[in-house]
């Protein structure tokens, strides 16, 4: 007689080790953009105490440099409309999309994210923020699937409303809306945002898919149920023609 428990049992294990391990594996954070990519942007308004300057702001450009493994390098320009260069002109900064760091610091509502989250991805740096929402918006007249983050943080002395929406497919930055309340000596309230106005971003990184990890654990999961499945078949028919 065949042991269908002997069969069933270790095939029913290794699916159970799958869900319990897959979590700790289901985000991986990879770079979405190459160097020679770049995004530039306008639209600079600022009203309030320390951020009138921004309307004097004719454009600021990040330039990726060079990708090395988890790490971005990233050249920002800019100038204000007067034809002075702006502040930071010039500069790099190396970004970790893994560790949520600029230079080794950790580094909150960066520039770049890491790409292809979805709606209830952590972002880097660990236990800060996450994308609350993934939706298609319109940006130089093409549609692309984004990534926001809202966030308001709240102490006694101020707070602060964000909005940062990101590229899904590269994970850069395509818009930026802050607005602060200072709640001491008196409330005061500043807002200040920006958006792109020109990029080579979606050209090319539009749309080569990829299959995640999810999908790849769910194919996984699949082809062991198929396989389990086919088995028992094949030892009931088997059992029946020797009957």
């Amino acid at each position: 007689m065949y042991n269908y428990k002997a069969i069933i049992i270790p095939f029913s294990i290794i699916i159970l080790m799958g869900v319990l391990v897959f979590p700790v594996f289901a985000l991986e954070y990879n770079p979405g953009v190459k160097a020679g990519q770049y995004v530039k942007y306008g639209n600079f308004v600022g009203t309030g105490i320390g951020v009138e300057s921004f309307n004097d702001y004719s454009f600021s450009k990040l330039h990726v440099t060079s990708v090395s493994g988890k790490e971005i390098t990233l050249l920002s320009t800019g100038q204000f409309k007067d034809g002075t260069a702006i502040p930071g002109n010039g500069t790099t900064e190396i970004w970790n999309i893994e560790t949520g760091t600029q230079d080794g610091t950790p580094s909150t509502q960066g520039p770049i994210i890491p790409a292809n989250l979805n709606q209830g991805d952590a972002i880097p740096p660990a236990n800060t923020y996450m994308v609350n929402r993934t939706e298609n918006r319109v940006y130089l007249g093409i549609s692309s699937s984004v990534n926001i983050l809202e966030a308001t943080v709240t102490t006694p002395d101020y707070s602060t409303s964000l909005a940062y929406i990101y590229d899904k497919a590269s994970g850069i930055l395509l818009e930026s809306n802050v607005e602060t309340t200072q709640n001491q000596p008196q409330t005061t309230t500043s807002q200040y945002s920006y958006s792109i106005i020109e990029t080579n971003i979606f050209a090319s990184t539009q749309k080569t898919p990829v299959l995640d990890l999810t999908t790849v654990y769910l194919l996984i999961v699949i082809a062991i149920i198929v396989i389990i499945s086919t088995a028992i078949i094949v030892l009931v028919s088997n059992r029946g023609k020797h009957r």
